[in-house]
């Protein structure tokens, strides 16, 4: 019994050196973040637009040919309309963001309602989604680290070419829900909602 507070103080002076210790290693200076791997943005983005595309393209599929043409009110784009809109954004943001122009024999032009308008044929809109997509991924494969943070001017807001890159897929789903809506008012239900219950 006469050892016992020998043993208390022992393990008390153990603890308080153990406490002391794991304290003094929380006040150490968190050490600096190492860098992001490199292209780590490039291979995020690039998985994201995998997903997107994967979506827009079998949800263009699973809408009959003659539904192209419908649209929820007079002046609103149509299906058709719609789905041209999203490859004229994958031509003209990524422009915005890179400077690269857009493939010759994309006949891509910045006249969004000439474009959008430029065919109702399921299978040749479908062609120009794929097409624009692949440019997309082609460019975004050639982006430096670098690049991601230099200045560009979008609308008259600058912003960095990453900010714009992110804009991109925003602008792909947004439109990707506005076609979900047009597909569910017509009956057809998104092919990815069949299997996860969306």
């Amino acid at each position: 019994m006469k050892t016992r507070p020998r043993f208390l103080a022992l393990l008390l002076a153990a603890l308080g050196v153990t406490a002391l210790g794991t304290h003094a290693e929380a006040k150490k200076p968190a050490a600096v973040a190492s860098a992001a791997p490199a292209r780590a943005f490039q291979n995020d983005f690039l998985g994201l637009l995998d997903d997107v595309q994967k979506k827009i393209l079998s949800l263009e599929e699973a809408v009959p040919a003659d539904k192209f043409k419908w649209r929820p009110a007079a002046g609103v784009r149509s299906i058709a309309e719609a789905y041209l809109h999203i490859a004229f954004g994958n031509y003209g943001i990524t422009k915005a963001a890179s400077g690269k122009e857009p493939p010759a024999d994309a006949g891509w032009e910045m006249n969004i309602p000439k474009w959008d308008a430029k065919t109702t044929d399921k299978a040749e809109i479908k062609k120009v989604l794929e097409k624009s997509f692949e440019h997309v991924r082609t460019v975004m494969k050639g982006v430096e680290d670098a690049d991601l943070d230099r200045k560009v001017t979008f609308f008259g807001h600058e912003m960095t070419e990453r900010a714009v890159f992110m804009l991109l897929l925003g602008h792909l789903n947004e439109h990707m829900g506005q076609e979900v809506a047009y597909a569910r008012s017509n009956g057809v239900v998104p092919p990815w909602s069949k299997t996860d219950g969306h």
